[in-house]
């Protein structure tokens, strides 16, 4: 829904950008009602992603000082910059004791067709299982069924899933995490509705001695092809050095080689990275976070392969005591023309409130206006 908004703007390279400075509720108050570590879990019963993903996923330390149930409800109204309307609606619900964690979600678009979806985990003895169910706006649904199993005395983890597609078709999904005395292995394998297969495995091994962390992965494709990846991450006094190179299955590679500082003294960090295409040419990326009295700031620099530059300069600050936390961001485009995002995140009595404006380079601007409440006792009312 947001992205066709944004790239009515003109501006979709700004979607990339704003993903990555999204900011965690944690960061807006540090209170005892636990309202924080209740955004935090709700979003992890809200989100299907990895956890990689998952950038509001709370430390284990918080989620066991979390709720230990609870529920949510969020409205979300974006406005583009013709004054068209989309809007979402999402509740859900935990219980740790229980194991369980349910969400549904419905999306209205601005033609009044609604998209519904909704999904329930359940914790299971050895793992969880968990079924999803999508219904577009034409009536037509998909689900999908996965099962996850551990067992720890092996090392083993397994995770199973299919996708009925609105036709009656079935694709499938398997993986196998092997551990080992140095890291791990793993096998993935993919089934499409046609019966194509495409298999990957995957090694990673550890040296904390050393501080040097390898990754190893081939893919088969349905057609019997492969591509392969290679990467190693080398720790340094200051951060990290790694490597990683791809090649395809016509033998093209590209590789991307990055450098990571930090100084604690200065609450610097930098990243610079280089990737080498196919044909020789390189992109660079480089990112300067500073950390400031408030909060941070953020520049960042992209150079493509013929020369072109995109540069994003954001800066975040918190109110604490005010429970108020505020984003601003201004990328610079090749041509000179600038686009910007003004974010305000503020705290309410039984939730958050999140306010986001992006302005294009054009000067037109779409907005989306997110109102979460909490419910730490029980289930979040309907109405």
């Amino acid at each position: 829904m947001t992205a066709r908004i944004y790239s009515s703007l003109g501006i979709g390279t700004m979607i990339i950008l704003a993903a990555s400075f999204a900011l965690p509720v944690s960061a807006i108050a540090a209170d005892s009602d636990n309202i924080v570590l209740a955004a935090k879990h709700g979003r992890q019963a809200g989100r299907q992603g990895s956890a990689r993903s998952n950038r509001g996923a709370a430390s284990s330390g918080e989620r066991r000082s979390a709720p230990r149930q609870g529920s949510y409800k969020r409205e979300s109204t974006a406005t583009g910059p013709g004054g068209q309307q989309r809007t979402r609606t999402e509740q859900g619900s935990w219980d740790r004791d229980a194991g369980t964690r349910t969400r549904e979600r419905t999306r209205t678009g601005n033609d009044g067709r609604t998209a519904t979806s909704s999904s329930t985990r359940q914790r299971t003895d050895d793992g969880f299982t968990r079924n999803a169910t999508r219904t577009g706006p034409d009536g037509r649904q998909a689900t999908r069924d996965t099962t996850m199993t551990r067992d720890r005395d092996s090392g083993t983890r397994t995770r199973d899933s299919v996708t009925t597609l609105p036709d009656g078709r079935t694709a499938t999904a398997s993986s196998t995490r092997q551990r080992t005395d140095d890291g791990f292995t793993r096998n993935s394998t993919r089934t499409g509705p046609e019966g194509q297969t495409m298999n990957r495995d995957t090694t990673v091994s550890r040296d904390a001695e050393s501080g040097t962390r390898t990754r190893d992965s081939v893919t088969t494709l349905p057609d019997g092809r492969t591509a392969t990846a290679s990467s190693t991450r080398q720790r340094t006094e200051d951060g990290f050095t790694s490597n990683t190179t791809r090649t395809g299955p016509e033998g093209q590679s590209m590789s991307r080689d990055t450098t990571v500082s930090r100084d604690a003294d200065s609450g610097t960090r930098t990243r610079d990275t280089v990737t080498t295409l196919p044909d020789g040419r390189t992109a660079s990326t480089s990112v300067i976070n500073q950390k400031t009295d408030d909060g941070l700031t953020r520049s960042v620099t992209r150079t493509g392969p013929d020369g072109q530059t995109v540069t994003t300069d954001s800066a975040r600050s918190v109110d604490r005591e005010a429970g108020v936390a505020t984003r601003d961001t201004v990328t610079t485009l090749p041509d000179g023309r600038t686009a910007s995002t003004a974010v305000v995140t503020e705290r309410t009595d039984g939730g958050r409130l999140r306010t986001v404006t992006r302005t294009g380079p054009d000067g037109q601007q779409a907005s989306r206006v997110t109102e979460t409440e909490f419910d730490l006792g029980g289930e979040a009312s309907s109405d």
